[in-house]
């Protein structure tokens, strides 16, 4: 009977300390393998004897949350999550799974008439008393899974930042109050049993608001996001209408010019008459090569951008360049499709390079900027370059905020680059400078 009761009780532990594993990675999204898993399981089973037999005070009481905190840092080694993102994720799971449990022993089984000792002693009401909390906390994270997905996914620099933080000073706070209160009771013998409920019923009510005052946020901050492209390319639209507009007229010009050509021939073939065969092709075949050769017909190879809001944007800088004087050459050899980096970050990066590229290239008197985008089997290469009005610039310098080659606190946008690329594993930005030309090339590694 001890031996069954032990193996029962072993059974148990792992089932428990399995789910749990298995909600902490459901939370951040993350797939392991199998043999990855039962290497954590069984480092989950070595830490919870060592806190479960420590004498010291923060391993004993905190020994979950410290050891779900290391998890969330060593799973995300590998990534580039923001300090903030790690501490919710290695705190939110284990919080969640200890409100629910507190909830169930707290509030219902008092209900059923089943008390912390039945608790303790049953194995029929131990089973469902350590899986229920684990499936309520299942249960709330699918609820909001969309926003989870989202929040694993944002930078440094995101709009809900103070919210995360917030949400980790509250976490940190419940596990403070919550252990010390068990520490209290422990060391003094005195039952702090309805301070803990009382802490419980407040925590509830501030974490529901927490999360859904997290989730709304999410939402507009999305919204914000698409409202954005979705107004950047109702504006490039605009400008790319107006320039097929003018490409039609010039079209329509060219083909009625091209009827009076025939007419023309026609009649000095009839006469036998070279010098009007001639004079025609003197005037106006040669003049006609000209214009279909016009730059106003190279955006035809934005064809190749599978992303409308990138192709808007690129024609439309590429329009601004030519208003401006400046040569725009456009080299985009097959249909390509971005991947490996979100649409918004891609679009205001290269946004910021165009913009750089045209402002640098008017200041020259050979105006021309050149833009680029081809992919390989293994990554995505984005490059513009410029001419510039010296044989070579510095380039080690000017991604830092202030610090600009049109002068001072101008160094905005390449610092901005810089912050948004720091949340890319995968992306490499390399800027060269030689022989009048300046050059940003954009290399993105696809994901496996």
């Amino acid at each position: 009977q001890m031996m069954l009761t032990t193996l029962w009780l072993l059974f148990l532990t792992l089932l428990s300390a399995g789910l749990e594993i298995i909600l902490f990675l459901y939370l951040m999204g993350q797939k392991i393998r199998l043999r990855y898993f039962f290497l954590l399981l069984i480092f989950n089973l070595a830490f919870n004897f060592i806190y479960n037999h420590s004498s010291w005070f923060i391993i004993k009481f905190w020994g979950e949350d410290i050891y779900y905190l290391l998890l969330s840092f060593l799973l995300s080694t590998k990534t580039k999550k923001p300090l903030k993102i790690k501490i919710f994720n290695g705190l939110f799971p284990d919080i969640l799974n200890n409100l629910s449990l507190r909830l169930i022993t707290f509030f219902i089984f008092p209900f059923f008439n089943i008390s912390i000792t039945d608790y303790k002693s049953s194995l029929l009401i131990s089973i469902p008393s350590s899986i229920a909390p684990l499936c309520l906390s299942f249960l709330f994270i699918k609820l909001f899974k969309e926003s989870f997905t989202i929040l694993q996914k944002q930078k440094s620099n995101s709009p809900i930042q103070h919210i995360i933080i917030v949400a980790n000073f509250f976490m940190f706070g419940y596990t403070l109050l919550l252990q010390s209160l068990m520490y209290l009771e422990n060391t003094t013998h005195s039952s702090t049993l309805e301070l803990r409920k009382l802490c419980v019923v407040i925590s509830l009510v501030l974490f529901f608001i927490m999360i859904v005052f997290l989730e709304r946020n999410i939402r507009e901050m999305i919204q914000g996001q698409l409202d954005f492209q979705k107004n950047l390319q109702l504006e490039n639209l605009y400008t790319y209408n107006k320039h097929i507009e003018c490409l039609y007229n010039s079209v329509r010009s060219f083909r009625h010019d091209y009827s009076n050509l025939l007419v023309t021939l026609r009649l000095g073939i009839d006469k036998d008459d070279m010098d009007i065969v001639k004079e025609v092709y003197d005037s106006v075949l040669q003049e006609s090569d000209k214009r279909l050769n016009t730059r106003n017909f190279d955006l035809a190879r934005l064809v190749n951008i599978q992303d409308n809001t990138l192709k808007s944007l690129l024609s439309a800088k590429v329009l601004q360049a030519e208003e401006e004087g400046i040569e725009a050459q456009i080299s985009i050899p097959e249909p390509i499709h971005l991947i490996g980096m979100e649409t918004l970050d891609f679009i205001i990066v290269t946004s910021i390079f165009l913009d750089n590229a045209i402002e640098g290239a008017i200041q020259t008197q050979n105006h021309k900027i050149t833009i680029s985008f081809w992919e390989d089997h293994r990554s995505q290469l984005l490059s513009i370059s410029n001419t510039i009005s010296e044989e070579q610039t510095e380039t080690k310098t000017i991604f830092e905020r202030g610090v600009s080659n049109k002068g001072r606190e101008r160094g905005i946008g390449l610092a901005n680059v810089t912050e948004i690329l720091d949340n890319y594993i995968n992306v490499n930005l390399e800027t060269q400078s030689n022989n009048f030309s300046f050059t940003q090339q954009l290399t993105i590694t696809k994901k496996a």
